[in-house]
């Protein structure tokens, strides 16, 4: 896709290809185009310029904020100088070398009418020109010198920007679509470079270009002047070359915004067909159902339905323009190719004692024209692409100040730090809540109201999708209500500072992680500030049930569960199965590489669940007083019976007077001392009591209890 193509698909508004007053549908094979149809201002000439200035003109001062900060990088704008120094004179050696080829011009004219060599001069020309290249080589080599510690001391600047804009963000606002792809347009994954240090890249090679032509074309006109038909041969060429550029860079498809499918349901079959034997998932039944016969004939008889409609899109369209490439602009191509050669026999024959000098003529008319040029429209070419480079610098800092969804509070919590050590109290009134991109029918919650005291052990207990996990997101506040109202100490949730709320609480999830860190920080980040000590991690794997199992590891604390950094190598023995202590992966890589392999420890799903535990431990350990509220989704669902009792009995051991509530699908040891149950059903609260209430109650509680409890009897 071209670079206007590319920028067009910033612009704001929306694309339906069901709308035909704004979209033009065509066919190509087997495809459907759909291409915007531009409006009225964008077909004026020179429209598309006038609106990548637009844009430029809107970067800027995000552009002066880069170059501040650039410059504040140590040493950054000492290496910066030398860089654009470089520039500078590399800009001025194509015209030295040109200026040194209009020299070899007057050695051909004094040869001709004096019948004499300046070998004085001649000398002097080819030791300039050899100068010229030996310096050009010389400082494309201290370019590339420079370019590493600039790209490397800016991107590592630009890491932290990046790490704070993502790190900031909340569940709902990161979660959104439409963030994600502002986040993936500023931060390009995998990219060896930074936006800023491309920006700073482009910007450095216009203006050197800009200075290269300006150059360049001064020289040329100085050349030419005293020149028999100089300055026709050059307009010649130029003309050859604008009517050779306006063919090759004619747009691909269109200058706008554009989508193309296929309905083709035979061709869509014969893809199915080819991944289906192309993937490895499918070859253990493709070969034990005795498949290949019956899928081969269903392809070859789909390659002759389709027949020459067949082809992948680029393809399609490639032939689609190829079919249009004759226009009025490529018919003049080859004869004005033509032209300089006519104009130089009508010379020779009119002259024919200056052919010597009209064939260098034309040799260095017709490569400095060419070359002129391509680096001309080249430039004009990339005003879009400047474009998009600003744009992108405007973005990296928009991207820091994405408003996040769940507003901050500006109630300090609490305002009695002592009174932390009794518990929070949770109250829910009339609360319902859906998730982001649910159907408006579609509730996690509808309608709750609930009351849990200080101090008391909570278990909401129901079937998985009830609606329990919810409570507890909506509890340490990962998302809002979308009606009715949460109070926590009797205080609206929605006012109180979300960081006083975050450290007074502890939670685990359902749906945990674990990050691609060693056991030891995956722990202590259950209470990352201030730093905790070795025997603070050491007493919280304790209590999650995960040190004995850590300390059997070979690297015990200091192992990585997933390790974040790759392998690289080049092509190995297929009798090497282990490089550095993991798997090598054959199917992955072949020849040169990167073995995407995380050379961290298999562990089972309970072992897992124990570390997760002991990170949800950790603020406990680390300050007994800061955490009045624990919450625990599903905390024994990985965990073997032993395992499971011996957590419940720590928890009680640990709980003091803190509020602790729990949800579980499970009834058992943890809801007959739980000081309120609430049994939750198809988003709404069916149940609430102790667990003896609810037994004599008779009601859904006590059948699933009952049914449970038959199991073991």
């Amino acid at each position: 896709m071209g670079r206007r193509q590319r920028q067009r698909l910033n612009r704001k508004g929306t694309f339906d290809p069901t709308d035909a007053s704004t979209v033009k549908h065509s066919h190509i094979g087997v495809w459907d185009l759909y291409e915007d149809i531009q409006p009225e201002f964008a077909r004026v000439p020179g429209a598309s310029r006038f609106e990548s200035l637009f844009e430029m003109a809107n970067a800027l001062p995000y552009v002066w904020r880069m170059m501040k900060d650039i410059g504040s990088i140590r040493a950054c704008w000492f290496l910066l100088s030398i860089y654009l120094a470089i520039e500078f004179v590399a800009s001025l050696l194509p015209a030295v070398a040109l200026w040194y080829s209009g020299q070899l011009l007057k050695i051909v004219q004094t040869a001709v009418d004096e019948r004499t060599v300046d070998t004085h001069l001649l000398f002097k020309v080819a030791f300039g020109r050899f100068v010229c290249s030996l310096i050009t080589r010389l400082l494309r080599y201290s370019k590339q010198r420079l370019a590493v510690p600039l790209n490397v001391r800016i991107k590592q600047y630009y890491s932290v920007h990046i790490f704070h804009a993502m790190a900031r963000l909340d569940v709902p606002t990161f979660d959104d679509a439409a963030v994600q792809r502002q986040l993936e347009q500023s931060f390009p994954p995998n990219s060896r470079s930074s936006i800023a240090w491309d920006t700073v890249v482009m910007a450095l090679h216009m203006l050197s270009t800009a200075l290269q032509l300006t150059s360049q074309l001064s020289v040329l006109v100085g050349v030419l002047r005293d020149q028999r038909d100089g300055p026709l041969l050059a307009v010649l060429s130029f003309a050859h070359a604008l009517f050779q550029w306006s063919t090759v860079r004619k747009a691909f498809i269109s200058a706008g915004v554009w989508a193309a499918t296929t309905k083709d349901p035979d061709y869509i079959r014969n893809e199915g067909l080819k991944r289906a034997i192309a993937e490895p998932s499918h070859r253990k039944e493709i070969v034990a159902g005795g498949m290949w016969p019956y899928l081969l004939s269903q392809y070859q008889h789909g390659v002759n339905i389709i027949a020459d409609r067949a082809g992948d899109f680029f393809e399609a369209a490639s032939a689609h323009r190829t079919r249009d490439r004759l226009s009025f602009s490529s018919m003049l191509q080859d004869p004005f190719k033509e032209l300089p050669q006519i104009v130089f026999t009508l010379r020779a024959v009119q002259y024919p004692a200056a052919i010597p000098l009209s064939l260098a003529s034309l040799n260095l008319i017709t490569q400095t024209t060419q070359s002129f040029t391509y680096i001309l429209f080249n430039l004009f070419d990339e005003t879009g692409s400047i474009a998009d480079k600003l744009a992108s610098v405007r973005k990296l800092y928009e991207v820091g100040n994405i408003p996040n969804r769940i507003v901050d509070g500006n109630i300090p919590f609490p305002e009695d730090t002592a009174s932390i050590e009794q518990g929070l109290s949770i109250e829910f009134r009339n609360v319902s809540f859906s998730y982001p991109g649910s159907t408006p029918d579609e509730w996690a919650l509808r309608n709750v109201s609930f009351k849990i005291e200080k101090g008391q052990l909570c278990v909401i207990v129901g079937a998985n999708g009830s609606g329990k996990s919810t409570i507890l997101k909506l509890v340490a506040r990962l998302y809002d209500p979308s009606e009715g109202t949460i109070l926590i100490n009797g205080l609206d949730i929605q006012t109180l500072r979300l960081a006083d709320l975050r450290r007074a609480t502890s939670v685990l999830f359902q749906d945990y992680t674990h990050f691609p860190l060693s056991i030891r920080d995956n722990i202590a980040l259950g209470a990352p500030d201030p730093k905790p000590s070795m025997d603070d991690v050491h007493e919280a794997a304790r209590l999650g049930g995960a040190e004995e199992l850590v300390q059997r590891l070979p690297d015990g604390f200091d192992t990585y569960l997933e390790r974040p950094v790759r392998d690289y190598y080049s092509g190995l023995p297929e009798g090497t199965t282990t490089l550095f202590g993991r798997p090598v992966d054959y199917s992955r890589v072949r020849g040169m590489g990167g073995m995407d392999a995380n050379g961290g420890r298999e562990m089972s799903g309970g072992q897992m669940q124990r570390i997760a535990l002991s990170r949800t431990f950790m603020r406990s350990v680390v300050s007994e007083t800061s955490v009045g509220l624990l919450l625990f989704d599903e905390p024994s669902a990985s965990l073997d019976p032993t395992a499971e009792h011996d957590l419940f009995n720590r928890l009680r051991q640990l709980r003091g007077s803190k509020t602790m509530v729990f949800s579980s699908h499970r009834f058992g040891n943890l809801t007959r001392h739980a000081d309120l149950i609430l049994y939750m059903n198809d988003s709404v609260i069916v149940e609430e009591g102790t667990h003896d209430q609810l037994l004599r109650r008779d009601g859904e509680y006590a059948r699933i209890w009952k049914l449970q409890a038959q199991a073991f009897l």
